[in-house]
């Protein structure tokens, strides 16, 4: 019994002494955990968690100020446009807009198959090979020909609305493609390095950029993020203010048309007979005609110049819009014959003298308008074909207009016979007049002129009746 103090006192001396000499280790050998964490065996630690990325999956055209489409998954727009485009991913904020750029340089082909991360696409941040299999690269020099506006159109976390202005192409560009890129931050840079499984290749080679900065820009990997700037259509007028002009042309077309026939018909001898034989309503036609219609080659050559000088003119109008020569040809082609042409001439032809002294004004504008080019040429074909005397009558024309237009003249047939040999008087002898003694109805001398023979010389139709003796 007196032995169990001792043991017990003894044992309780070494557990002090283990006690302090641990406690000492601790203050004077303590390693940070880094230290600790390196000499302790591997172990899975979850890793902490990080800001979540932006992922950017793809673009849609929303709105644009001109002609814009997508067309097999690119993107065509125009130079000097502003467009509208819709950005599809997850976690798209108000900083989205800075975080997307366009690049001349087309993306290499044939990376290296990613892997881990940026494989699946959900720590890189910009889409950057989600869906090809191959590394994501580093973006191409970024151009300024497209700048994405600072401020986007939220709807909700999966999508947003962000507005682009397109500058012009060079003088000898007529289309050029640019490649959407995407930025991705300093640790998902780090994550994707050249290092990294499935790690970023850099567009110096295969060894890699140099060292990223606080954010990288690479290539985004959809096939719907092509864009590519055309030419720009430029209209020679507004659209609106194109389809007044060409109206307006088609009208002019017309009255250029009918008045070369209809003006062109009216010689001047038959205005002079209208003049003073007509009613008052054409008098005063044939009276604000005449003047013009006198200077025969001068209006000729004026309604000729302006009639094709307006159906050119129409021509290149139609062509500006339809944006194609064989389109405005034919479109041109079948507006001229039928409303420049079959219509108004057929008006013309009839109703000439109204038509040509309600629009003499407007001849006359043309005619001052085009004088600088018709009025030398008219003064040449006046030296060469002479003087336009008009339409001249001699008897036996005028004789064949009685007989042909006895159906509409108003000449009772009395009248036509005295006016046809008063016609036909210095021409005819004794002998054309005389009739035969054989078809003569002659009466004896000595005939009773009673009723019977009356009645005889009534119905024998002839006159004078010669008398005879024996």
């Amino acid at each position: 019994m007196a032995a169990l103090p001792g043991g017990n006192m003894a044992g309780g001396g070494r557990g002090a002494r283990v006690l302090l000499l641990l406690l000492l280790g601790g203050c004077l050998g303590r390693r940070p955990p880094a230290a600790a964490a390196a000499a302790s065996p591997p172990a899975a630690v979850a890793p902490p968690p990080a800001a979540e990325e932006t992922v950017i999956i793809g673009l849609r055209l929303e709105d644009t100020d001109d002609v814009s489409f997508m067309e097999g998954g690119a993107l065509r727009v125009s130079e000097r446009t502003r467009v509208k485009l819709r950005v599809y991913g997850q976690n798209i904020n108000n900083e989205t807009w800075s975080r997307i750029a366009f690049t001349e340089h087309e993306r290499r082909r044939g990376g290296r198959a990613a892997a881990g991360p940026a494989g699946r696409g959900g720590g890189g941040g910009g889409g950057g090979s989600a869906g090809s299999g191959g590394a994501p690269q580093r973006c191409g020099i970024r151009t300024s020909d497209i700048i994405i506006l600072p401020h986007i159109v939220l709807n909700r976390r999966t999508s947003g609305i962000i507005e682009i202005e397109i500058k012009p192409l060079r003088k000898t560009e007529k289309s050029k493609s640019y490649y959407l890129c995407t930025s991705v931050s300093a640790p998902a840079a780090a994550a994707l390095g050249p290092g990294a499984p499935g790690g970023l290749a850099g567009a110096e080679g295969p060894a890699g950029p140099p060292p990223w900065g606080e954010t990288t820009w690479i290539y985004h990997d959809g096939e719907d993020t092509k864009m590519i700037v055309g030419e720009e259509k430029k209209f020679l007028l507004p659209f609106w203010l194109q389809v007044i002009f060409i109206s307006l042309l088609l009208c002019l077309s017309g009255m250029f048309s009918g008045l070369n026939l209809g003006l062109m018909a009216l010689d001047p001898m038959e205005l002079r007979i209208v003049q003073n034989c007509g009613t008052d309503k054409e008098k005063n036609y044939a009276k604000r005609i005449e003047p013009v219609r006198r200077q025969g080659n001068y209006l000729l050559c004026s309604l000729l110049l302006g009639n094709v000088l307006v159906n050119t003119t129409l021509t290149i109008l139609l062509d500006d819009i339809a944006g194609s020569g064989l389109v405005a040809v034919v479109v041109s082609t079948i507006g001229i014959v039928i409303f420049g042409e079959i219509v108004p001439q057929a008006i013309c032809s009839r109703h000439g003298l109204a038509v040509g002294a309600n629009t003499i004004f407007l001849t006359k504008f043309f005619m001052m308008m085009t004088f600088p080019a018709s009025y030398p040429v008219s003064k040449l074909l006046d030296c060469v074909l002479g003087q336009e005397i008009g339409t001249v009558y001699n008897r036996e024309k005028l004789l064949e207009m009685l007989r042909v237009t006895d159906p509409y003249n108003d000449l009772v047939k009395e009248e036509l016979n005295i006016i046809q040999g008063a016609l036909e008087l210095r021409t005819k002898t004794v002998e054309d007049v005389m009739t035969p003694l054989r078809d003569c109805f002659m009466i004896a001398a000595e005939a009773v002129l009673d009723f019977n023979t009356m009645s005889e010389i009534m119905e024998s139709g002839y006159t004078p009746h010669p008398c005879f003796r024996g």
